[in-house]
């Protein structure tokens, strides 16, 4: 874990990480308890940089927060790959709903 928070503060440099994820409450609850009783140097996160992708979805989208589940993901959204719950699977394609999440403009005229 403490590899692992230096590759975070290295790849980050002067800027602040923050952990993205799809809850965040769920991958934050692991990662930062791991963090803190594993590495060195605490968590890179802090104790709170996090930001959670259900809610800026349901949040964009306009859309209650059961509405706004990976399970129903508008197709542009979503990744073309498989979830497959391999951790590394998960986080790419995490990264590329968050990439998509981040330059998506819904429409606005309902």
């Amino acid at each position: 874990m403490t590899e692992a928070a230096t590759w975070i503060e290295e790849t980050a440099g002067a800027d602040r990480p923050v952990l993205v994820a799809f809850p965040a409450a769920f991958d934050w609850l692991y990662l930062y308890w791991y963090f803190v009783s594993f590495s060195r140097s605490g968590s890179p996160f802090s104790f709170s940089s996090c930001l959670d992708m259900k809610t800026a979805l349901q949040q964009r989208a306009g859309v209650v927060m059961d509405a706004a589940g990976l399970d129903r993901l508008p197709p542009q959204l979503r990744s073309e790959r498989p979830h497959t719950h391999n951790a590394l699977d998960d986080a790419i394609e995490q990264a590329e709903i968050f990439q998509h999440l981040w330059s998506w403009y819904p429409r606005t005229d309902k």
